[in-house]
C-alpha cells in the first residue's frame, strides 16, 4: 500500500473512528474505486485537500509524511467523533458545521458559490460560553486557514472558529474573514483615528496594510474567535 494512503487510513481511524476502504470513501464522498486506486498510486492532491477539510488532517502530512498529522494542539473542548458517538445524548455537546469555504492568509482563496458543509466538530457548550460567549451559538462555524501571512497568530492548516454573527469591525476590532474580488481572506481589521478601516497581516516578514476608504467592494463574513492551536482571538 502507498504510504500516503496508509497515513490517510491512520488519520481516519484516529480522528474520525472510520476504518476500511469503503468507509473512508463515504467519509470523503469519493468512489470506492478512487480510494482503491490511491492504495497503489497514492492520495491525490485534491483528495488530500478534501481529507484536510473533512477529517482535520494536514494535507502536507498526508502527501509527504512531513510535520505533524494535525496543526497545533487539540484542546479538551474539541471532542473526537468517537467520544461524540458515545455521548450522543449529552446536552452539553454542540455540533458546529465545518465549511468547505476556507480562508486564505496569502493571495486569497476562490469563493465557492455556497457554504458547503463538509462535516462537523463538537464542542462543549460550557466551554463555548466560558471562553467565547457568542451572541448566538448557532452562528459559530469552523473553517480551515491556508497560508502564513497571519503567523504566528495562527498557521497554515489551523482550524478556525468563526462567529458569522459578528460582522462589524468598527465596533469590535480583531481578525475577520473577508470577501473581496471573489476571494476569501483572513486579515486583522482595526479602526484608525481618522475613521478609516485598516486591514493588515500579522506576519512581520510579509506584512501588508490596506486602508479601506469606501471604494473597496468588500464583505465581512465573520470574526475569528479561536484558532485551533489553543489561541483565543
Amino acid at each position: 500500500m502507498h504510504a500516503s494512503t496508509d497515513r490517510l487510513y491512520q488519520a481516519a481511524k484516529q480522528l474520525r473512528d472510520v476504518s476500511g476502504q469503503s468507509a473512508v470513501a463515504r467519509l470523503l464522498n469519493e468512489s470506492p474505486q478512487t480510494v482503491k486506486n490511491w492504495e497503489t498510486r497514492g492520495v491525490s492532491r485534491a483528495g488530500a485537500m478534501t481529507a484536510e477539510s473533512v477529517i482535520g488532517v494536514r494535507a502536507a502530512w498526508l502527501l509527504t509524511g512531513d510535520g505533524a498529522m494535525v496543526s497545533g494542539s487539540i484542546p479538551p473542548a474539541l471532542v473526537s467523533q468517537q467520544v461524540v458517538a458515545a455521548t450522543e445524548n449529552s446536552e452539553d455537546l454542540v455540533r458546529i458545521s465545518l465549511l468547505a469555504n476556507s480562508g486564505s492568509m496569502g493571495p486569497g482563496n476562490e469563493v465557492l458559490d455556497a457554504d458547503y458543509v463538509v462535516g462537523d466538530l463538537a464542542l462543549s457548550s460550557h466551554w463555548i460560553n466560558q471562553h467565547i460567549r457568542p451572541g448566538n451559538i448557532r452562528e459559530l462555524k469552523f473553517i480551515h486557514a491556508h497560508g502564513e501571512s497571519m503567523a504566528p497568530t495562527f498557521s497554515d492548516g489551523d482550524v478556525l472558529l468563526v462567529d458569522v454573527g459578528s460582522r462589524d469591525p468598527s465596533s469590535l476590532e480583531g481578525v475577520y474573514v473577508l470577501e473581496a474580488n471573489d476571494k476569501i481572506y483572513i486579515k486583522r481589521v482595526r479602526m484608525r483615528m481618522d475613521g478609516a478601516m485598516e486591514v493588515s497581516s500579522d506576519n512581520i516578514n510579509i506584512k501588508t496594510v490596506d486602508v479601506l476608504n469606501g471604494d473597496h467592494q468588500l464583505r465581512v463574513l465573520g470574526r475569528v474567535v479561536w484558532a485551533w492551536n489553543g489561541k483565543k482571538l
